[in-house]
C-alpha cells in the first residue's frame, strides 16, 4: 500500500482561521480523530493534500507541530460541487494491528475475446469496500477480462485479494461485453424519446400561440 507524508497545523476557533480565511492562505481546515481520543481541529497544505486525493495513496504519516507522526488514513473528503477543490478532511487515525476499511479503485486488464469478435467492454463497478490489516490492503484490484465473450458478465465472486475481505456486494457485476446491436438499440430508444418530447413542447408552444384575448365582435 502507497504511502505519502503531510504535515498539519493545529487549528484554533478564532475569526483568523475560519473556514474561507483558511482556504484563501492556501489552506484546507481539517479534523483528527482516533479511537478513544478526543477529535483535534487541524489545517493542511490545500496543494498536498489535492495530490494525495487524487492518487492511490491510502496511508498518510500525519507530521504533527510537535514532531509526533501518527499513521492515517483520509476517511471523508468534501469537495466543492462546482469546482471539484476540496474543501474539508476528516483524518482518521489507525493501528497498523487493527483492521480498517477503504474503497480502493478496480483497474481491468486484458483484451476480451468477445471485444475481438466486436462486442463492447463495459466497466460496471469502478470500486469496492474493502477491510484488512492497513498493510495488506492493495491499492487497487485488478480484473482480468481476457476470457469474457459477447454476453459474459464478471462479478465480484470471481474477485479475491491475500488476507483481505471485501465488503461491497460480491453479486455486484464488475464488467461485461454487449453486443453493439444492443447499445445501438439504446441509443435509438433515447433518440426516440427525444424526439417525442421535443414534438409534445413544440405542440404546446402552437396551442399556446393560438390562446390570447379574445376578439372584438360586432353587435
Amino acid at each position: 500500500m502507497a504511502e505519502a507524508e503531510i504535515t498539519v497545523e493545529f487549528r484554533e476557533k478564532t475569526r483568523q482561521h475560519t473556514a474561507k480565511a483558511l482556504r484563501r492562505n492556501g489552506r484546507v481546515p481539517a479534523i483528527f480523530y482516533a479511537h478513544d481520543e478526543d477529535s483535534v481541529p487541524l489545517s493542511v497544505g490545500a496543494k498536498a493534500l489535492e495530490r494525495i486525493v487524487h492518487s492511490e495513496i491510502n496511508i498518510l504519516n500525519v507530521i504533527f507541530p510537535d514532531g509526533k507522526v501518527r499513521k492515517s488514513i483520509l476517511r471523508e473528503i468534501q469537495q466543492d460541487p462546482v469546482t471539484d477543490t476540496v474543501i474539508h478532511v476528516d483524518i482518521l487515525g489507525i493501528k497498523l494491528t487493527e483492521k480498517i476499511r477503504l474503497t480502493i479503485p478496480i483497474y481491468l486488464i486484458g483484451a476480451p475475446v468477445g471485444v475481438k469478435e466486436g462486442g463492447i467492454l463495459e466497466h460496471l463497478l469502478r470500486e469496492v469496500e474493502v477491510e484488512g490489516l492497513p498493510l495488506d490492503i492493495p491499492e487497487h484490484i485488478e480484473v482480468n477480462v481476457s476470457d469474457l465473450e459477447i454476453g459474459d458478465v464478471i462479478t465480484l465472486e470471481r474477485v479475491s485479494i491475500d488476507k483481505v475481505k471485501i465488503i461491497t456486494e460480491i453479486h455486484h457485476a464488475v464488467a461485461n461485453v454487449i453486443h453493439p446491436k444492443v447499445v445501438k438499440e439504446v441509443v435509438e430508444e433515447i433518440e426516440e424519446e427525444v424526439e417525442e418530447e421535443a414534438a409534445a413542447e413544440e405542440e404546446g408552444k402552437g396551442e399556446g400561440k393560438g390562446e390570447g384575448k379574445p376578439g372584438k365582435t360586432e353587435s
